[in-house]
């Protein structure tokens, strides 16, 4: 006669086990700039849990053999220490927990997996315009380097590592007290949206007892005569020193328009001698176009580039490629700030052979407009609206800058 099984005893005689790996993987598909999510995948009983690390990163530096980031990427370093990192969390939540579960290793690393300051910062990052991304990441980069690629606990950034950083950036870097207090405040952007999202306590927050210093911004523009000379100096017709100076001067006439914006100007833009097109800038909030009339001036520089059959989608201006095909805004984006880096030298070339003493960039023609515009019209509300200024108070702070030629003539006409 068989002996009775136990109560606890399970049926088939063999004790059930709950089985739980871990790997790490990129995500199924690209994110809008090209760059693949990384995830710590937890597997229990065939089913699959996925926590996000914290980076993206290009396919081509992923070794999916050894799962870790090649060398090649410049954060391999930083990014394979926090793979280690989470992957030896996970493991000690196994061993450590009783009864766990992938659910609730999943939600534990969750929990951890924003406590990390660059980490944080380069997700913040990956739902950002392209613009937004390159200006801010570099700064992010730069502290980065400061600590040596050490990943750093939003508790580790505190007033002395900052006041100590700032001073790193004036000696090693030759940064300016206002290239210093851009970089800090896109750094404090940062802090604040952890605040916001309650992973910071408010007063944990170093930025509320540091005071960024601005220095005055150096906005370069031309005055008449210089415009006058930058006009007539003589190039050598369709070189590239003839067309940049076409694309500045057109610029100019165009109410300072911004150089991602000539760029994609485009043939259906010009109707009866009116410009009506939707900013770069503002493309991904604002939908309505802005029109002005298009100057005499700026006509005739656009003849010069009529083609004989119009194509409504064709490029105003060959800086584009005509042939090249940009699947998403970002790749336009990068087009752009590669062509706006080498107009910008051609500029310098120009100011050379024109004798004028500037560091003119294609911005300057927004800078130089303004001026002009303050000088001719005494209408901050109608410059404002041709700058495609939001509010009043930026047009008021832009025209400030330029005030020196007027408080000079008031203390000629003082004291003579």
């Amino acid at each position: 006669m068989s002996q009775p099984k136990p109560d606890n005893a399970p049926a088939s005689g063999r004790a059930k086990t709950n089985t739980i790996s871990f790997t790490v993987e990129l995500g199924n598909k690209p994110k809008k700039d090209g760059r693949y999510a990384l995830y710590l995948r937890i597997t229990e009983n065939r089913q699959h849990r996925r926590v996000y690390i914290g980076f993206d990163i290009p396919l081509k530096d992923w070794n999916p053999n050894k799962k870790e980031v090649r060398r090649s990427y410049v954060l391999h370093e930083v990014i394979n220490k926090k793979i280690d990192a989470i992957k030896s969390d996970a493991i000690r939540l196994k061993a450590d927990t009783k009864n766990v579960t992938s659910l609730v290793i999943a939600e534990n690393l969750k929990g951890r997996s924003s406590a990390y300051f660059f980490q944080y910062a380069y997700e913040y990052l990956s739902n950002k315009p392209y613009n937004t991304q390159r200006n801010v990441r570099s700064e992010i980069n730069k502290l980065l380097e400061y600590v040596d690629n050490k990943e750093l606990f939003f508790s580790d950034i505190t007033v002395k590592l900052l006041t100590d950083y700032e001073q790193w950036l004036r000696t090693k870097k030759g940064n300016t007290t206002n290239t210093i207090g851009t970089g800090f405040s896109k750094i404090r952007a940062v802090f604040n949206q952890a605040v916001k999202e309650g992973l910071v306590p408010i007063q944990d927050n170093p930025f509320l007892l540091i005071k960024l210093k601005e220095g005055k911004p150096d906005r370069v523009r031309l005055t008449e005569g210089e415009l006058e000379t930058f006009r007539n100096v003589s190039l050598p017709e369709g070189s590239l020193l003839w067309h940049t100076r076409n694309y500045w001067l057109c610029a100019f006439y165009m109410a300072g328009m911004r150089f991602s914006d000539i760029c994609c100007l485009q043939w259906k833009n010009i109707n009866d001698n009116r410009l009506s097109y939707v900013m770069w800038k503002t493309k991904a909030t604002v939908t309505k176009s802005h029109s002005i009339q298009l100057p005499k001036q700026a006509e005739e520089i656009i003849r010069h580039y009529q083609p004989e059959k119009i194509d409504p989608e064709g490029f105003v201006f060959p800086i584009m490629s005509a042939k090249r095909t940009y699947d998403a805004d970002v790749d336009i984006l990068k087009e752009v700030s590669r062509k706006n880096a080498l107009i910008n030298r051609y500029l310098k070339k120009i100011c050379f052979l024109a004798g004028i003493p500037r560091e003119l960039s294609f911005h300057s023609a927004r800078h130089t407009f303004a001026d002009l515009g303050r000088k001719k019209i005494n209408d901050v509300y109608a410059i404002s609206k041709l700058l495609r200024h939001s509010k009043i108070n930026i047009t008021e702070k832009y025209l400030s800058e330029f005030d020196t030629d007027t408080t000079d003539k008031a203390l000629e006409s003082i004291f003579g």
